[in-house]
This record gives C-alpha cells, sequence and structure tokens, in this order.
C-alpha cells in the first residue's frame, strides 16, 4: 500500500501517522526522540506490509499487469491509493479533502520535531498535497510520472511505471474488484493489530 492507506491505517494520532508513514524513508528505525506512538505506527507498517505481500489478491492484480516486472509491486502499491481515493465514502466516516487537509496541517506543526530526512520527506509531501494527489486517474499519471524521474538509469533500462498504464487500462475494471475484495481485510487486520476502538479511527 501507499502514502494514503498508511495514513489512514492508523490511529487518530499524528505520532502514529508520521510513524506509519516514515517507516520506509527511515527503513523502520526508530529515532532518540520518537514517541511510542511514532514506534507504534512503525509497527503498524510493517504489519501492513507483511500482510499486503502475503495476499493472494495481491499477486492476482500484479499478475493481470503483465507476467515478469520489477516495478510492479510499486505500480500497484499507486493505483491501490487512486482506487481508496475513488472510493473513500465506502470506508471512511471523514471526507477525504478534509482528512488530507487536518494530516497536512498537523504534519507540518511537527516538522521540527522530526531527524533531518524525516523532516525533509514529510514537508515534500505535505506542501505537494501528495495524500490528495490520486482523486483522478490524471494525478495518478503525474505520480507515476514522479517516480521515474527518481529511478536510476539501471531500471530505467528495463522499464518504468508508466509504461503500466496501458496494462492498467486493460484491466482496470479487474484490479478495481481486486482492491475491494482485499481493503476490507486490510481494515479488519489494522483494527485487530492496533487493538483500536471506533473512536480513534475514521474507518466505517
Amino acid at each position: 500500500m501507499n502514502y494514503l492507506a498508511h495514513v489512514l491505517l492508523s490511529k487518530n494520532n499524528i505520532d502514529y501517522q508520521l510513524g506509519n508513514i516514515l517507516a520506509d524513508p527511515l527503513k523502520g528505525k526508530r529515532w532518540p526522540k520518537a514517541s511510542d506512538e511514532h514506534y507504534a505506527g512503525m509497527r503498524m507498517h510493517a504489519a501492513i506490509d507483511i500482510f499486503t505481500d502475503a495476499n493472494a489478491t495481491i499477486s492476482l492484480s500484479k499478475s493481470r499487469l503483465r507476467k515478469k516486472g520489477y516495478l510492479k509491486g510499486v505500480v500497484i502499491d499507486m493505483l491501490y491509493d487512486y482506487y481508496l481515493s475513488k472510493h473513500w465514502d465506502t470506508f471512511v466516516t471523514k471526507d477525504l479533502y478534509s482528512f488530507v487537509k487536518e494530516f497536512n496541517q498537523n504534519a507540518q506543526f511537527e516538522l521540527d520535531s522530526l531527524p533531518s530526512k524525516a523532516s525533509n520527506f514529510i514537508d515534500l509531501i505535505t506542501s505537494n498535497n501528495v495524500l490528495g494527489s490520486y482523486t483522478d486517474f490524471a494525478g495518478l499519471e503525474q505520480a507515476y510520472n514522479r517516480i521515474d524521474r527518481r529511478l536510476s538509469p539501471r531500471i530505467l533500462a528495463k522499464e518504468t511505471t508508466t509504461s503500466y498504464i496501458p496494462n492498467i487500462i486493460d484491466n482496470y475494471e479487474d484490479i478495481e474488484q481486486d482492491f475491494l475484495s482485499f481493503f476490507p481485510l486490510l481494515i479488519l487486520m489494522f483494527i485487530d493489530k492496533s487493538n483500536s476502538n471506533p473512536q480513534e479511527h475514521f474507518l466505517k
């Protein structure tokens, strides 16, 4: 799953949300001044990744794109965030615009308390409203283009994320149904692992 899903699948606590989204750039390492909620969010990120990587529906979605491909996982992660934006009201009690706006504002207040690498990452995510950028297919395409600009020459010689767009279009409805089957299971996993009650998250 990508940024939007990781922030959503968090307790309604900015430290928890930041820990969840920072687990990858910080490689799961707890920094000296991290709170317990930061660390709980990082652990939840790992649980989400483990659950997702082992799920047969995710494997099916990847196989719908092409038989082989180094970037299939990245492409599906971002595509699932797009489908999450599209079906947001099915799963979430708070509207997407308000949810993203609140996260962006709260995260900006926390920048000075984060390590420089984490602070720069969160500033980039929030200043560019990345969580709100998947609301239409054009935004998804732009996100793939941003990824491609960061790929190494070695990977670019093999493939790009944008090269998958025709595959996505050809299999759009099937992968969408994959997402709709999978995401409720991921929500249940989050609620169980986090031991959270309805007052601690925005999930239906």
